[in-house]
């Protein structure tokens, strides 16, 4: 709720126009709308306002006037001052107190006061003074006042008072503000809240009482309205017949505004299910018409093509217009009802021959764009709009849904969403836009029960402009934590960052931190992608990630995290794509207590990594290394980066890639079906340059265990995927349930992004997750989610004790300690070097070794090193005679 304590606030000059001319009579200015639910539950605007209009058509000098209110039964006025000149037909905003609640600011104010208004019942005086009224309750008949509004159950009005208004709606006075017969009850009306200042587009009043049924000119004589309905102009097609032809008087009424034009639906429509009611008029400037208006258009049809004529969107049918060819002939009209088309969208997008849809001669309903092209710009309604794309954080607030809570969805996932399949692109998505009604900040899995509003088409996509709004019911959607990994199990990650740089706010580093350290259990292994220089993307001859890693490392530390380190390699300056001056990378983040990375210096950004023999079976010239950056396939892309692991004896080869973006496809709801996908072509080179660099390196150990993981930028039944399996590599993903195989959420479709590829002997021993803490929610720190493999690696142990003479001791009690002690003296009988265990076998039961390393599977053991003299301690608390045999073991290198 709001504020009542009095509080201050500045007073913003007002705006002076036309400072010359005469003043005149008082009541040419009027108080044109009236708003006291700002800040309330279930308000959108943050801020009570009064708004005021000249509706002659002379300027009028307002120094040392004000505007006042009083209770609705109270008698004690609280005062704004005004000062200035209010132009002919220019209308003046006035904000008062602030509430807790609302999520829109109002448009910039002319004149701030602090008065906390009542959300449905009050009086408002327009005063030519800055005295606070005397006259008690009733000052409709005060000589200072030039204008006075009771509204709701005032005890005070012109005639009757005005309807009351509420939280989420204000009244406003007829004819935008226009209207003025001394009736506050005929001359005001609630609807939809609509702050007009000063900026606002002017009006021209005829300072008489009108009737909304007639003409606005009623000069002009009467005519009959165009034979041409918009049925005709929509035609049965795509693209209009009457495409660049001008057509006059064509009829329909207002059902939503935008800032450069409105939407209009014909109300005797045509029964013809193939031609679309609506339309939208493009006036290029901000139209002077409401909802309910009935509008007579003159003007020129035009398909308009969304991202520019070469696009491959679809074009939307228009009228182009001004307000001087359109003529309001009646207001506050019943909207037409809106198409409920739940359960009805088809469920492919395009089921015809291939090429261009809009070259088709007519609609087919049971394509999904023609359907959905047959309802353009009229009134629909959904029901059970179930949120399966998180909003995005737009203007308007994009918000993928569905109809009928995903009942008629292929694939529905257990968190709300819906997954893709190579088949299936989900053709009853719609994105629900704020229009009159605002879309709040939904996460996948939210709800409304109904959503009704206009259909538009824009950014590729079929768009609902949201008039009408259920509540949102909250899913309670929550971050998933996957679960902590074995001692021996290691753990690799993928994880797209978002453009990461030291710049990026605290509370998106911290959160980062927090979703390795707690939602993925802090990895051994953490493939990053996007990390930017240190300055991200402001564009200098910095490329070092040092200081970005470093805020990074930091934030992991204090969330509790190990102590990770890292490889990279700079890229060559604005050669890797991404945000210019970003130079984003790949970097391979490593904990040293749980792996080791083997180094083997000189690469730079352009140095080509390649793999040879070696002592270990196989290595890289370069570790960590760029595999062909000087490669066409990776021009602005960035290259793959590659390292070399041990994990209890296991080497592994580790390849980090962030291929080229899907940016350039032709979209799913586009023209052209089925689309082109020309962003594949690099990412097929770009994958066969990885999978020949697997190749190469099985070709010199068959047995290499290999890893190959990142945001690969495509499906895991696309072409470039197929590559890397070719080459041997298992995509983990392809392990989960099918709906559930997602890491990114695009425009409502939950899809696999990201993928970590393992070589057959490491997949077998594999569990993969996808864990999902941002592509679902409104509220994210990256668009990806991050993934992780959990490797069962246990270390491989031999038997050595052929290589040893062992010496032991007799058993000797020390009567301090109550334990037997023995000493073994080792030599080496061949070369020895590193870690062994000295393993005692054969003990009775009742009798243990004390001072035991570990146990093994042979038994308890001691590490020692070759020539060293052990000593052993036994517990037998029963002091049996027993004796024990010796063997010497050593962990294995698996190469």
């Amino acid at each position: 709720m709001k504020h009542t304590t009095p509080h201050c606030k500045t007073l913003v000059a007002a705006i002076a126009l036309a400072l010359a001319g005469p003043s005149l009579a008082a009541s040419s200015v009027v108080i044109s709308q009236i708003y006291g639910g700002g800040g309330n539950n279930g308000a959108t605007y943050r801020n009570d306002f009064i708004e005021l209009l000249n509706t002659s058509n002379q300027p009028v000098e307002l120094n040392n006037w004000s505007v006042q209110y009083a209770s609705a039964t109270g008698g004690s006025w609280q005062v704004t001052p005004l000062s200035g000149t209010l132009a002919a037909g220019q209308y003046l905003l006035i904000s008062q107190a602030t509430g807790q609640g609302g999520s829109q600011a109002l448009p910039t104010p002319d004149f701030s006061g602090n008065i906390a208004m009542s959300a449905n019942a009050g009086k408002v005086a327009l005063v030519r003074n800055q005295t606070a009224l005397t006259c008690g309750s009733n000052c409709t008949g005060a000589a200072e006042v030039a204008d006075f509004v009771g509204f709701g159950s005032a005890n005070a009005s012109e005639d009757k008072p005005a309807p009351a208004p509420s939280n989420s709606q204000s009244i406003s006075r007829k004819l935008n503000g226009c209207q003025d017969s001394q009736s506050n009850s005929s001359d005001f009306a609630v609807g939809s809240v609509n702050p007009r200042n000063s900026a606002s587009q002017s009006v021209t009043c005829s300072n008489n009482p009108t009737d909304p049924s007639k003409p606005t000119d009623p000069s002009e004589p009467s005519q009959p309205p165009s034979a041409i309905r918009i049925h005709d102009i929509q035609g049965q097609r795509h693209l209009s017949s009457l495409n660049g032809q001008s057509v006059s008087r064509i009829p329909g009424v207002v059902t939503q505004v935008t800032a450069g034009g409105f939407f209009m639906q014909d109300t005797l429509p045509d029964n013809n299910p193939l031609t679309s009611e609506g339309i939208y008029v493009f006036t290029k400037t901000a139209p002077t018409v409401a909802i309910g208006d009935a509008v007579e258009v003159s003007g020129k049809v035009k398909e308009y093509r969304p991202g520019g004529v070469d696009s491959a969107q679809l074009t939307v049918t228009e009228l182009e217009s001004s307000m001087a060819q359109i003529k309001i002939t009646a207001q506050k009209q019943v909207l037409p009802a809106p198409i409920e088309i739940t359960g009805k969208i088809p469920a492919r997008y395009w089921q015809g021959a291939a090429g261009d849809v809009e070259t088709s001669q007519q609609l087919d309903l049971k394509n999904a764009l023609d359907f959905l092209e047959s309802l353009e710009g009229m009134r629909v309604s959904v029901t059970g709009a179930q949120v399966v794309g998180p909003t995005q954080s737009y203007a308007a607030h994009d918000t993928a849904i569905v109809a009928n809570y995903r009942q008629q969805t292929t694939l529905p996932n257990q968190r709300g969403g819906i997954t893709i399949t190579e088949d299936e692109r989900n053709s009853g998505r719609l994105i629900l836009v704020s229009g009159n009604a605002v879309v709040p900040a939904a996460n996948v899995g939210d709800s409304f029960q109904y959503a009704v509003g206009v259909l538009d088409y824009n950014f590729a996509n079929f768009r609902l402009i949201a008039s009408d709004l259920a509540p949102l019911n909250r899913g309670n959607l929550q971050a998933e934590i996957t679960r902590t990994a074995a001692a021996d199990e290691l753990t690799l990650a993928s994880f797209n960052v978002e453009n990461l740089d030291p710049k990026d706010d605290l509370a998106k580093i911290t959160r980062l931190a927090s979703q390795i350290v707690t939602n993925l259990r802090s990895p051994d292994v953490v493939g990053l992608m996007e990390v930017q220089d240190g300055n991200g993307a402001t564009d200098t001859e910095l490329v070092s990630a040092a200081a970005t890693m470093e805020v990074l490392l930091n934030a992991i530390r204090q969330a509790g995290g190990p102590n990770y380190s890292y490889r990279q390699i700079d890229p060559a300056r604005n050669q890797d794509g991404g945000e210019p001056g970003g130079n984003i990378r790949q970097v391979l983040m490593f904990n040293p207590a749980r792996v080791s990375f083997i180094d083997r210096p000189g690469a730079a950004a352009n140095t080509a990594v390649n793999s040879v023999a070696c002592a270990e079976i196989a290595c890289l010239t370069h570790s960590p290394g760029r595999i062909q950056p000087a490669s066409i396939a990776f021009n602005s892309s960035r290259k793959p980066l590659v390292g070399e692991f041990m994990f209890n004896g296991h080497k592994l080869f580790v390849i980090a890639n962030h291929f080229n973006s899907k940016g350039g496809d032709q979209p799913v709801a586009g023209r052209f079906q089925p689309p082109t996908l020309s962003s594949e072509v690099q990412r097929n080179q770009q994958a066969q340059i990885v999978a020949d660099f697997v190749r190469n390196l099985k070709t010199l150990n068959p047995n290499a265990k290999v890893a190959v993981m990142g945001d690969l930028n495509d499906y895991q039944f696309s072409a470039p995927l197929a590559k890397l399996k070719a080459a041997g590599m298992v995509d983990l993903v392809e392990q989960l349930p099918e709906s559930e195989r997602y890491s990114y959420v695009f425009e409502g479709n939950s899809q696999v992004l990201d993928h970590i590829l393992l070589s057959e002997n490491l997949a077998r021993f594999a569990e993969y997750d996808v864990v999902h803490t941002n592509a679902e929610f409104a509220d994210q720190v990256s668009d990806h989610d991050p993934e992780v493999a959990r490797i069962r690696l246990p270390q491989s142990i031999q038997d050595v004790t052929a290589q040893f003479s062992l010496s032991k001791s007799g058993l000797v009690l020390d009567l301090k300690t109550k334990q037997y002690r023995s000493q073994v003296i080792t030599r080496a009988v061949t070369t020895a070097a590193g870690n062994y265990r000295l393993v005692v076998k054969g003990l009775p039961a009742g009798v243990s070794l004390a001072n035991a390393t570990a146990t093994s599977a042979s038994g308890p053991y001691i590490s020692f090193t070759a020539g060293n003299t052990v000593q052993l301690q036994f517990s037998n608390p029963s002091k049996q005679a027993f004796s024990y045999e010796l063997a010497v073991e050593q962990a294995a290198f698996n190469y």
